[in-house]
């Protein structure tokens, strides 16, 4: 009897499992798209706290009633029939009654129903793949990596602050045709504007602007592992201290680890727990960042302890939050690396706060996202009325692409390529800059303006000056030679910055023997630069205004 009821059980368990798997198998791409399995191990790995619980009302919507209505069902049955089964073995011959037979097929129903799960589960969320990969390593490291420990750097005796912007699941995607976008009226009107009118990346065309979602960075923690980085977030099955409170990405060296080095305060802002995904591990072993998050906001009375909307808080508080913490570090005499990642417009449709607006016929996720447009936008206008905005640098940087599968149906049908948003915006003390970069990395087109204030460039002062220093350049030309290899890396270095030797003035190279790296220093606009030239590859590994 008990082994008649451990094989009911076990058989309705394995056909609950297939029929779940089934299940998951649809709701994950439905949901997420085409991710890969490495994004469900890492989060397998990482802690979970802060969910949206919306993720989890929807897979026991979608993934749990017809698997265990099934096996409920298989379970009655179980129960009711006549499972009183007399069989023995005489002259070798099985002898069994009927409810024998219904045994067998039973089983066999359930082995099929699991082994299709588990095999439809596999190719869903790219566990295949994954195995290729494991079974096929590649040689990015050796051929291409370059550690950031081993490169010198060099910093301007003031130093500048850096604002980084996460802006969650941001693309060029949203913009009109005319800018790249996927459009005729552009979502993301403000932020198209702030692109056109600072640093981004079009390869030297409109029409291919963004970047292009790198592998193991298509969710949150890896995007931002990958930006700060340089190297994708891809950790071994069952590594568990390779992702926790006291190792994550050991021997990786990132823009926070630099700038902590050299005296910087490292802060990250965010609306939702830290620690999910791993990202509190992350920012607190690489550049001991101050965390700033929704637990914060609750133990210093910023939001109520019951406060709870979408992650944790709505961004229309995270940015008066990031005024206030902006102004805070801005006062300390420290330069400082603040970084902040919005969340409204995460999937599914996004968080439809009180200032957004109805501008797209109902579609929310439409107005979600033009919304976070204006808000970040004016956040960024903001930052440049601040007295330290002149030494200060932003960076807007989609995380990775919106997993909103529903809403780019008919915008990936079409073929069109979505990419993620990314632009920087400075001034120096002198001015701004505009570029335009090339499709080689290399800037093609760059454009000076004297101050904030100006509508147009400076072309004819420049030439002017350009007339006033003739004499200068050519004296220094005379008195200053270089062989092949500076020669090298000096049209390198201003090539990099999109300028000619007739550009600018006191050029200079030298070259470190123990690095095997040129430092190539020149004067634009009044203003010292100073780059990097790896001696090898003439690749400019740095470039430092100031």
């Amino acid at each position: 009897m008990k082994r008649r009821r451990l094989i009911s059980i076990l058989t309705v368990l394995l056909v609950f499992i297939g029929l779940l798997l089934v299940k998951v198998a649809e709701w994950v791409p439905l949901n997420f798209g085409n991710i890969p399995f490495e994004q469900v191990l890492f989060h397998l790995m990482v802690p979970m706290e802060g969910t949206d619980t919306s993720f989890v009302d929807g897979f026991i919507e979608y993934c749990l009633p017809f698997p265990a209505k099934v096996a409920g069902a298989l379970m009655v049955i179980f129960i009711t029939a006549n499972w009183n089964i007399k069989s023995d073995i005489k002259n070798g011959v099985f002898k069994h009654r009927r409810n024998n037979v219904l045994m067998i097929i039973t089983t066999i129903c359930c082995l099929f129903v699991y082994g299709f799960g588990i095999t439809d589960c596999i190719y869903a969320v790219g566990i295949d793949q994954y195995w290729y990969n494991v079974m096929h390593p590649t040689k990015i490291y050796e051929n291409y990596y370059v550690d950031p420990a081993s490169v010198n750097y060099t910093f301007p005796e003031q130093k500048r602050n850096l604002v980084y912007i996460f802006m969650e699941s941001m693309e060029t995607t949203y913009e009109d045709k005319e800018h790249g976008g996927a459009f005729d009226e552009s979502r993301i009107p403000e932020l198209t504007k702030l692109a056109d009118n600072n640093l981004t990346f079009t390869n030297g065309n409109n029409d291919n602007n963004g970047f292009l979602v790198p592998a193991m960075s298509g969710w949150t923690c890896a995007a931002m592992v990958g930006q700060s980085s340089g190297v994708p977030l891809n950790t071994p099955a069952g590594a568990n201290g390779y992702l926790s409170d006291t190792s994550f990405l050991p021997g990786a060296y990132t823009l926070g680890d630099i700038l902590e080095a050299n005296g910087y305060q490292n802060e990250l802002l965010l609306g939702s727990k830290a620690e999910f995904g791993g990202r509190e591990y992350y920012y607190k072993l690489h550049g001991n960042y101050n965390i700033v998050d929704y637990t914060y906001a609750q133990k210093e009375g910023w939001i109520p302890e019951d406060y709870y909307i979408w992650w944790g808080y709505e961004d229309l508080k995270l940015f008066e939050y990031a005024k206030n913490e902006l102004t805070r570090l801005s006062e300390t005499g420290q330069p400082f690396n603040f970084n902040m990642l919005t969340a409204d417009t995460h999937f599914v449709g996004g968080l439809y706060c009180s200032e957004c607006q109805d501008l797209y016929d109902g579609d929310q996720y439409s107005n979600v996202i033009r919304c976070s447009s204006k808000h970040i936008t004016e956040l960024v206008q903001w930052i440049q009325e601040q007295p330290w905005y002149e030494n200060t640098t932003i960076v807007l940087a989609g995380d990775h692409k919106s997993m909103d599968q529903d809403w780019f149906q008919e915008i990936e049908a079409s073929g069109y390529v979505r990419k993620g948003y990314y632009t920087v915006s400075f001034d120096t003390t002198t001015g701004s800059y505009e570029y335009k970069i090339g499709k080689d990395g290399i800037i093609q087109e760059r454009n000076y303006k004297r101050s904030n204030s100006e509508e147009v460039s400076t072309t004819e002062p420049v030439e002017e000056k350009k007339e006033e220093t003739e004499t200068k350049k050519e004296e220094k030309k005379e008195s200053t030679s270089f062989d092949e290899n500076q020669q090298a890396a000096i049209e390198a270095a201003l090539a990099n910055a999109g300028l000619g030797q007739e550009d600018v003035t006191d050029i200079d190279c030298t070259l470190d023997e123990a690095t095997q790296q040129y430092t190539v220093t020149f004067t634009f606009q009044d203003i010292k630069n100073t780059c990097m030239v790896d001696a090898a590859t003439f690749t400019v590994l740095s470039s430092i205004q100031g």
